[in-house]
């Protein structure tokens, strides 16, 4: 029982000790990049699905009907996806 005591203290040490250490107020995301994607004004994106061996985003332009095709080397729409009605989330399948 005295073992587990301390083990439980010396992890609450360690613990402790990390907190302490890092660094106030460092982001855990950061950007990028950005740019601007083409569609109706008022309509939000919904899921986005980044094909990895492409280097393809894919989103879905929510209550638009649209699905963009975004190269992720060159931040470039290179396709869109007309007559979507309702597509809330792609999910893109290898065969």
């Amino acid at each position: 029982m005295r073992n587990k005591g301390l083990m439980f203290l010396g992890l609450i040490a360690i613990t402790g000790a990390l907190a302490l250490s890092a660094k106030p107020g460092t982001p855990t995301l950061k950007k990028v990049t950005e740019f601007d994607l083409p569609g109706p004004p008022g309509k939000r994106f919904d899921y986005l699905t980044i094909t990895t061996d492409d280097h393809y985003l894919l989103s879905t332009h929510l209550a638009a009907g649209q699905m963009y095709v975004i190269d992720l080397r060159t931040n470039k729409v290179v396709a869109t996806v007309l007559d979507t009605p309702g597509a809330e989330g792609v999910e893109y399948v290898l065969n």
